[in-house]
């Protein structure tokens, strides 16, 4: 069965909560003819899903590496 892993992270709910402040945010001050525009709009989406979850696999990737040496480094030591 499919079980999507980042809902038990916590690294996705710390990242998730901080986009969905800040997408509010922006709807609520930016200037009303930023999304006149069709293309604005659609772009600001891609680009916005896309910084999420880069930020949210750079981040799992490094914490895993960490943890990774910091295992490796105390079976060396044991």
């Amino acid at each position: 069965m499919f079980i999507f892993k980042p809902y038990k992270d916590k690294r996705y709910w710390i990242l998730l909560i901080t986009f969905l402040i800040f997408l509010v945010g922006f709807i609520v001050f930016v200037p009303s003819g930023f999304f006149e525009k069709n293309w604005n709009g659609l772009l600001f989406i891609l680009f916005y899903g896309a910084a999420f979850w880069l930020l949210y696999y750079i981040w799992t990737y490094l914490g895993d590496k960490k943890r990774k040496s910091k295992d490796a480094l105390i079976d060396e030591c044991i």
